[in-house]
């Protein structure tokens, strides 16, 4: 069982890093540039992927190795790095869903995307404090735990502010990833009501034979399907997470009700996959999940990793883009030249055209 769990961690390690890169260049040169808060939100979302699946390289040596850690210097890092990635990413799928939501619900109102990084970044940084100051300050002490095949901060023994650092620690941890789940899963309800209903007043409009403009037509079907795969990617979030909350909500109950771990842990199995196989397998599985959702609903996505992969110039925007700017350029001339052409010349031009018409006619 460590080996097979071993292996998917390096599967997760192999082709989520690179898949997951791909995402971050193609977000950084292609979708920059239209400056919407979902490319962004999308950019972290990948660089906080990679990160992840970065990190599974150091749990599936360790899981090959029979759970003996590969890399002990590196436990306490690891562990920061990991906690702040996997409580990141919450916020960004949670951010990601509800300002879709605010979006459909309110068309006419424009979210600030300077305003939401902002906000992004203070939580970035007191993630950084609560998980960075504690061990700093020797309230904690990061060790590897052999049971269940990970590192994890532990509270110091005979030390009371510890131990009220680690309730503390648990009930963070269980509200900051069971609370997300609420605004998530009712931002995704709502987002399909809204499609279901764009639909049907869009069937409505059809039967009256009111004919939607072409324009029209294509903005609500790009809208449509933006919002089907923020739908999907979160709803793979949840999927895969929701074990992982009501896990930490078990592993309250148990430290405040009686000693851990109690009945629900006391299997060496239990604990191992009650922790390492939901709390960071099944995390490596959505940061590899991301990627793919991406390639199979963004065509721009897949045409780009295509060019690389074969090594092809993307000229096709170029040539439209000089195709286009090269008929408007010679469209200008032409209505140009013929405003300075004299009417008795146009007038004289149509019954030479009028009369050379007549004579191949008569032939």
């Amino acid at each position: 069982a460590d080996i097979t769990v071993g292996v998917i961690y390096l599967f997760c390690f192999a082709f989520g890093v690179p898949a997951n890169i791909i995402s971050v260049l193609y977000f950084t040169r292609h979708r920059f540039k239209k400056r919407d808060l979902p490319t962004y939100l999308y950019f972290l979302t990948a660089v906080q992927d990679a990160v992840i699946c970065l990190l599974s390289l150091n749990h599936g040596m360790t899981m090959i190795r029979h759970r003996v850690i590969w890399l002990p210097e590196t436990c306490a890092p690891h562990h920061i790095l990991y906690q702040m990635s996997q409580r990141m990413s919450v916020f960004l799928v949670a951010t990601l869903s509800v300002t879709r939501t605010y979006i459909l619900v309110y068309p006419l109102k424009r979210v600030s995307p300077k305003t939401v990084l902002k906000v992004l970044a203070v939580l970035w940084g007191l993630m950084t404090c609560f998980f960075v100051l504690p061990p700093s300050l020797g309230l904690v002490q990061i060790t590897y735990h052999w049971e269940g095949g990970y590192c994890w901060a532990s509270p110091i023994p005979n030390m009371t502010i510890s131990y009220t650092w680690d309730t503390l620690d648990n009930i963070m941890d269980t509200a900051g990833l069971a609370f997300p789940v609420l605004p998530i899963t009712l931002s995704c309800v709502i987002s399909a009501y809204r499609i279901l209903a764009e639909r049907q007043i869009k069937s409505r409009v059809t039967n009256t034979s009111i004919k939607m403009r072409r324009s029209s037509t294509k903005i609500e079907s790009t809208n449509r399907k933006a919002t089907c795969t923020i739908i999907i990617v979160t709803m793979i979030y949840i999927a895969t997470n929701i074990p992982l909350f009501i896990n930490y909500v078990l592993y309250l109950i148990t430290i405040l009700s009686f000693a851990y771990p109690g009945p629900i842990y006391s299997s060496p199995v239990m604990y191992f996959y009650s922790w390492n196989a939901v709390a960071i397998l099944a995390t490596a599985l959505n940061a590899i999940a991301n990627p793919v959702v991406y390639f199979t609903r963004f065509k721009s996505y897949r045409v780009w990793v295509k060019n690389k992969l074969l090594c092809r110039k993307d000229i096709r925007r170029r040539q439209s883009f000089v195709t286009a700017s090269y008929v408007e350029e010679r469209s200008n001339m032409v209505r140009e030249e013929v405003r300075l052409i004299p009417r008795t010349d146009i007038m004289q031009c149509a019954v030479v055209e009028q009369s050379v018409v007549s004579s191949s006619t008569a032939g």
